[in-house]
């Protein structure tokens, strides 16, 4: 990893930009846009200026005619999420290894192509999932598998978080995530939850609708609040609650065990278990940023060892393929069985 492109400069994308920088000064870095439109920002998304000058941040804006003589090693796809697989498919047929921004795509179209591309080509592929290096879901996936506080009789996962808010320097309604055509709505926007509640639990074996809809104020044409649950081994069921509507910011993980409860607030990064006493893991205060930076060092150190991270384009694909059963799911007002 050496000579780095970036597809688009949003704000996941400048994230991005910015950890890789810091981690190592040597890279060089490029980039391929479309349009000039997101602002530069600072780690907490608030605005540094207007325009983006690339000359003094130090990207080189190019063509994807140029990608071969700049000797690109390595695509950050990091535009709207219906543009990723097109995009990708067209950088790995220049052998380029990927890192993906969650979720996949907003559709099946071309993921199995782009899967054999990337084994016939033996690309290095990773999905923007920075959960999965989260030290608390790896120590829950540890209580779990240890059965210390016996069987999980139930979990809630609930993630809410003001659409308006959610990119304050921009009109929320031009966002990819208020727009259809650009892979938006709730459900593919939170797929974080459906993804680590893949990675506790294993694959889901049936989805349960409940509710969705799509707030009639925001004038936009995506779900906005999604509620359904789903089945997985030994008959646990899993509620989910995902919605843009809440302007208290909200992001748990509870699950009730035979001996006690445990409880994750993501936003504040502290795990609590409830048995006969108390017991609080709580990390250190971090910032926002600390988690992105910390899974973008081990893609690069995975990635310079030519070796996959924890994200991969099967995760990925998984990922999509129940997020679109989920959807058909609470559009048909139907429970849907899921094969893997």
């Amino acid at each position: 990893m050496k000579n780095l492109l970036f597809l688009g400069l949003g704000s996941i994308g400048q994230r991005h930009f910015r950890n890789l920088k810091k981690i190592d000064k040597r890279l060089n870095f490029f980039c391929i846009r479309k349009k000039n439109i997101t602002p530069l920002l600072d780690n907490q998304n608030k605005v540094k200026n207007k325009k983006i000058n690339l000359t003094k941040i130090g990207i080189k804006e190019i063509t994807f005619k140029d990608i071969k003589k700049y000797r690109i090693d390595t695509a950050f796809v990091t535009n709207p999420t219906s543009l990723h697989v097109k995009n990708a498919i067209k950088l790995a047929n220049l052998n380029l290894d990927l890192f993906i921004e969650k979720p996949l795509s907003h559709n099946l179209d071309g993921i199995k192509d782009l899967k054999k591309l990337i084994k016939k080509k033996k690309l290095k592929c990773e999905i923007g999932f920075q959960t999965r290096y989260d030290e608390i879901l790896l120590k829950i996936k540890k209580i779990i598998a240890s059965r210390k506080y016996g069987k999980i009789l139930k979990c809630d996962i609930v993630h809410c978080h003001y659409l308006p808010f959610h990119h304050k320097y921009e009109n929320y309604k031009i966002s990819y995530a208020s727009r259809k055509n650009l892979g938006g709505g709730v459900l593919l926007c939170f797929s974080h939850e459906v993804d680590y509640a893949q990675y506790l639990f294993g694959n889901p074996k049936k989805i349960i609708p409940i509710k969705i809809s799509s707030e009639k104020n925001f004038n936009i044409d995506v779900e906005t609040s999604a509620e359904f649950s789903m089945i997985y081994k030994n008959n646990l069921q899993v509620d989910f609650n995902l919605d843009f509507l809440k302007k208290k910011p909200v992001r748990i993980c509870n699950i009730q065990f035979e001996k006690g409860n445990l409880k994750w607030d993501l936003l504040q990064s502290k795990l609590t278990i409830k048995t006969n006493f108390l017991r609080k893991f709580k990390n250190k205060k971090r910032k926002r940023n600390e988690l992105f930076l910390k899974s973008i060092k081990y893609v690069k150190k995975n990635f310079s060892k030519n070796k996959n991270g924890k994200n991969t384009i099967e995760n990925g694909i998984k990922n999509l393929h129940t997020i679109l059963k989920i959807k058909k799911s609470l559009n048909l007002k139907k429970n849907i069985k899921l094969h893997y």
